[in-house]
């Protein structure tokens, strides 16, 4: 009997063993988070919280997973921006470290008896260089500026747009791959082989397909959004905490004159009570109480000409 579960149902509550029995593509996503099997009859939930994982997030990821042709993209906005970057992170050393080694050596020893075995070979070596070039940027470049904003950091003068002009999608080269040997490649002699090798390439470009939306259609948006937000902070913070305001000196330099509050509202055309207000902002940026202080401190700071100044 088949085990048959709605994903769209999914709750923290799942019972991790039997979603994975109804359908083993999902185990890709519990690799990514470094979850063994041996779940016992633990829940989504507890193994979550066990490996620091946001639960929401995870459901999500599993979802998308178990439905990649009908991605929910409302609820994929909503994904923890770390725990996507846990999971791109961990996918580039799944690809790199075993994937595409595995289909190379599967390819290998399918195509040992054509003569097209070397062409073959050197076409998926090439697509193997280029989809590690593109994934070792993205570890030692664009992750680590993602991780410095999602800190809080300001990472420098690089931005997500430096990202989108030399980003390409890897999956594509395999998708040509595939074509070309199923329309064109005879398959006599190690036909279970090829087969083998097909549904693995197969497998590998749905992954990279599901790896490239997640970074283009959800961790961009989400990383133009920080650094808008990070622009707003920068601004805010490159600003001196105790820098006065324009109309802040011009009261400075009211006082500094021997004008009272009342002289100082009528000159500048403001309420008795939005001057004692400009005042107690002033003291307790600059530390100075008194209008001798604030004369003082006018003349320093070139506020006011000293001979301009009542005797």
């Amino acid at each position: 009997m088949t085990l048959v579960i709605d994903t769209k149902t999914l709750t923290p509550d799942t019972k991790l063993a039997e979603l994975v029995r109804s359908d083993l593509n999902l185990l890709f996503v519990l690799n990514q988070f470094s979850m063994p099997m041996g779940f016992g009859d633990k829940t989504i939930g507890e193994i979550c919280r066990s490996h620091s994982v946001d639960t929401e997030s995870f459901l999500t990821l599993l979802m998308f997973h178990a439905q990649p042709d009908k991605p929910d993209k409302e609820r994929l906005c909503h994904l923890d921006a770390a725990t996507i970057l846990t999971y791109l992170k961990n996918s580039h050393t799944y690809f790199l470290d075993y994937r595409l080694p595995a289909i190379k050596e599967q390819l290998a020893d399918a195509l040992q008896a054509h003569a097209t075995r070397s062409t073959i070979l050197q076409y998926f070596e090439e697509y193997e260089t280029e989809v590690r070039e593109h994934m070792d940027y993205e570890n030692e470049v664009f992750f680590p500026y993602v991780g410095q904003l999602l800190a809080g950091q300001q990472p420098g003068r690089y931005s997500v747009k430096d990202f989108q002009a030399r980003h390409n999608n890897v999956d594509e080269a395999l998708e040509e791959l595939l074509s070309l040997l199923i329309k064109y490649l005879p398959t006599e002699g190690h036909y279970f082989l090829l087969s083998d090798a097909l549904e693995a390439i197969k497998r590998c470009h749905r992954d990279l397909t599901l790896h490239t939306y997640l970074e283009d259609d959800i961790l961009v948006p989400k990383i133009q959004l920080l650094e808008k937000h990070q622009i707003v902070e920068t601004v805010k913070t490159t600003q001196e905490p105790n820098e006065l305001s324009e109309r802040e000196k011009d009261i400075i330099r009211s006082v500094a004159k021997g004008l009272s509050n009342k002289e100082i509202a009528d000159e500048h055309f403001i309420s008795i009570h939005t001057v004692i207000t400009h005042r107690r902002n002033i003291s307790r940026k600059l530390g100075i109480h008194s209008s001798a202080g604030l004369t003082v401190y006018a003349i320093l700071n070139k506020l006011v000409d000293i001979e301009a100044l009542r005797p």
